[in-house]
């Protein structure tokens, strides 16, 4: 037998070996994403209201509005046509700024993400954080010489050949597969750092309307910059957890096949069918908790809400509050007596209770009612990369984590177009209607975890842990 056909068992080992090591200079990667994470809500929240706030500022007459007060629900007056006609340019811009960089980011993430396993794990933090550092600078530049959307997109494409922020999700996630046993210490390694990313788009969220109000468009960006920066300067002080002898046994091209072999690879037969399937659900569930995240400052900027940036940083914060960190929490709790799939089942119920909920809201109170049902939403994401990560022996770990990031940028690319184009199509009949569009599809995602839970129950795969024995260890 061959050493590469035998590297399963001597990579767990491997594996095995370096969590008992491990030292709390590794769990530096929880505030490196919340750092990172802090930054990139900051910056987003600051863009999407900056681009709204421009339109109306270089294609009206600013003195037929005010921004915090005046909401026309009238359909029929001209005022209502106006905010509208804001609303629906607003949408347009967002489609396409990020565009080209998303595009240029897909193909960033499934070759960073996979070259990890060759190169080991610190250098993707460190290019997913100058990335994002120099288009916040960029941005904060054609902000104060107030050139024109188009030029906006410039700095977007250079973040997405650093593969955006999906790099650092990946790279957060990779390291603390590298540092967890597999089976529920996983799960709650993944919880953990979807805690960090939550309290850093929670905190940032709520602060960010005041910081806007306080400050107009432009300091905001570099407040971004400098959570970056400081995301650099931790992760000097991580400790590297790829040894350089499981980095030579591969080549930079099958860093690559590896990824893309996990759904294709007729070798990996049996075991395809859980990937793809699991894949779908993640994709499901990304793209539609993404694209509400993207919509909803237009969708409570405009009546019958005309939110306020304060308003929409409170909201912001509940919503990341309760989904990423308490909706974390309940992760733990729950596993006390639900396995992963019936975890991922109440995720997907949840979701399509709250989006049903958002589209159908017309009072604030109603809005502010839909993030405790926001608590669940984010419950089957964490579960599903737990499951796609213990099915993976430790020197792939890169490429099932690369290939995650790249759906989720394509994610990112997909719900913030199609979010923007459902919500400008059917802003006159119903402005909750892309939500509704959530719901149903989460409704799909409850029948296809039902299948995963099914079909894998008698499962056993050679090598490393069973799915079986990974979501129903006690």
């Amino acid at each position: 037998m061959s050493s590469e056909s035998s590297s399963p068992q001597v990579n767990i080992q491997e594996h095995e070996q370096a969590v008992a090591i491990r030292t709390s200079r590794h769990w530096l990667v929880g505030p490196i994403g919340f750092l990172y994470v802090s930054g990139y809500t900051l910056a987003f929240t600051n863009f999407s209201q900056f681009v709204r706030d421009k339109i109306k500022r270089n294609e009206y007459d600013s003195t037929l509005f005010n921004y915090s007060s005046i909401c026309e629900v009238n359909k029929s007056s001209q005022q209502y046509r106006l905010q509208s006609e804001i609303q629906e340019k607003s949408a347009q811009w967002q489609i396409l700024i990020p565009l080209a960089g998303n595009i240029i980011a897909i193909f960033s993430n499934l070759v960073l993400g996979s070259y990890t396993d060759r190169f080991g794990r610190k250098f993707l933090f460190y290019v997913s954080c100058l990335g994002s550092f120099f288009r916040t600078i960029m941005v904060a530049v054609f902000m104060y010489f107030d050139w024109n959307l188009i030029y906006f997109i410039i700095p977007y494409v250079i973040e997405g050949i650093s593969g955006s922020s999906p790099t650092m999700i990946q790279a957060a996630f990779i390291y603390s597969a590298d540092i967890t046993r597999q089976g529920k210490e996983r799960t709650f390694g993944i919880v953990l750092i979807e805690m960090a990313f939550g309290l850093g788009s929670a905190l940032f969220g709520f602060g960010s309307g005041y910081v806007i109000e306080w400050t107009g468009f432009f300091w905001p960006s570099f407040m971004a910059a400098g959570a970056f920066l400081l995301s650099v300067i931790l992760i000097v002080l991580l400790p590297e957890t790829f040894s350089d002898r499981l980095a030579k046994r591969k080549s930079k091209l099958q860093t690559v096949k590896d990824a893309i072999g996990l759904y294709f690879d007729p070798k990996n037969v049996g075991k395809r069918w859980i990937y793809i399937v699991s894949i779908i659900i993640f994709f499901i569930c990304t793209i539609c908790n993404g694209g509400s995240f993207a919509i909803e400052p237009l969708y409570q900027l405009g009546p019958p809400f005309c939110w306020t940036p304060v308003q929409i940083g409170w909201y912001t914060a509940l919503r990341m509050l309760g989904q990423q960190v308490i909706g974390m929490f309940l992760i733990k709790l729950l596993q006390r007596c639900l396995t992963d799939f019936q975890i991922a089942i109440l995720g997907t119920v949840c979701s399509a209770s709250a989006y049903t909920m958002e589209g159908l809201a017309s009072t604030n109170l109603m809005l502010y009612l839909v993030n405790v049902l926001n608590i669940g939403v984010n419950l089957t994401v964490p579960v599903i990369r737990s499951i796609m990560s213990c099915l993976t022996p430790p020197d792939k770990q890169g490429a099932v984590f690369s290939t995650m990031s790249s759906v989720t940028i394509i994610c990112h690319m997909l719900n913030t177009v199609l979010a923007n184009a459902i919500y400008s199509a059917t802003l006159n009949l119903l402005s909750g209607a892309v939500f509704l569009v959530y719901a149903a599809s989460n409704i799909i995602c409850v029948l296809l975890v039902l299948l995963l839970a099914f079909g894998t129950r008698t499962y056993r795969r050679d090598g490393y842990i069973s799915i079986e024995d990974t979501v129903h260890e006690k």
